[in-house]
């Protein structure tokens, strides 16, 4: 449990690397019941409130009062003298309370137990994209080569091998749970191109899980991707099964010479720069 993705609702999402440096975020966030965190071995976000239910150890350094939604009260030493007919009147209170939560119990149950969350899905990274270190493989083509390589030639040769950190693929929808699964609708699938370069053209799939099998899914496709700015395109329909991904199918972008698929096998050693446009 070392690696994470942040995002405290306002500012862009960031990896984390250590349980220290999520502690530290955590800290800072002013607003935690809009914060959400992903981790490496799950397929979704989820909120604060829950991830400190899961890692009691990540609540905040100040001994505060985590409420429902997400929000603190810092602990006080404030002690308040009670008069037996106050008591009696907050024993009546809390009965009624009680008594309304089985009633709303009660309802859940017979309604089906059908609750509704919004979720979000980053794209891994793909199985035939490993982390490769490009000074080795810098060094490595200059020496096959017996000369340096100019310096737009190694920002273009850095891109097309890190274009993982460099183009962000993610899905929200809406979830909803009931007794016959989970049912996801309001898609938007979400591309975040921070090149610095336009890309021509972008594939990706949704795919539906089912029993840890893939079984129904959509192809999206995006034109003319600007560096500036998300953008996002609306799925409709509704979708079931146990849950949801998202993953590249084709990428191309002719500003760096840049051609990626998926159909493409993952083979060790070199790599040699694989996913230059040849065509």
């Amino acid at each position: 449990m070392d690696k994470f993705l942040f995002s405290d609702g306002t500012n862009a999402i960031k990896e984390v690397y250590s349980a220290k440096e999520l502690q530290d975020l955590l800290d800072q966030a002013e607003h935690k019941e809009v914060a959400r965190i992903w981790k490496f071995n799950s397929s979704e976000w989820i909120s604060y409130a829950d991830f400190v239910k899961e890692f009691p150890s990540f609540l905040p350094k100040r001994q505060d009062k985590l409420l429902t939604n997400g929000t603190f009260i810092p602990e006080t030493a404030i002690v308040v003298r009670t008069t037996p007919r106050k008591r009696k009147i907050g024993r009546f209170i809390l009965y009624l309370l009680l008594a309304g939560v089985i009633v709303l119990v009660f309802n859940f149950t017979r309604l089906g137990k059908e609750t509704t969350s919004q979720v979000t899905i980053s794209a891994q990274r793909p199985g035939n994209v490993p982390v490769m270190d490009m000074d080795s493989l810098i060094r490595d083509i200059e020496d096959k080569r017996g000369q340096k390589i100019d310096r737009s030639t190694k920002n273009n040769l850095r891109l097309r091998n890190t274009w993982p950190e460099r183009i962000i693929l993610q899905a929200t929808a809406s979830k909803e749970t009931n007794k016959n699964g989970n049912r996801f609708s309001a898609i938007n699938i979400l591309l975040d191109n921070t090149t610095g370069y336009k890309i021509d053209k972008t594939v990706v799939k949704l795919i539906v899980w089912r029993n840890n099998k893939e079984t129904t899914g959509d192809t999206i496709q995006f034109t003319d991707i600007p560096y500036t700015g998300m953008i996002k395109k609306d799925l409709d329909g509704t979708y079931r099964g146990d849950s949801i991904s998202v993953v590249f199918d084709e990428i191309k972008a002719g500003a760096f010479n840049f051609c990626y698929s998926s159909e493409v096998e993952n083979k060790s050693g070199n790599y040699n720069d694989r996913w230059f446009c040849r065509e």
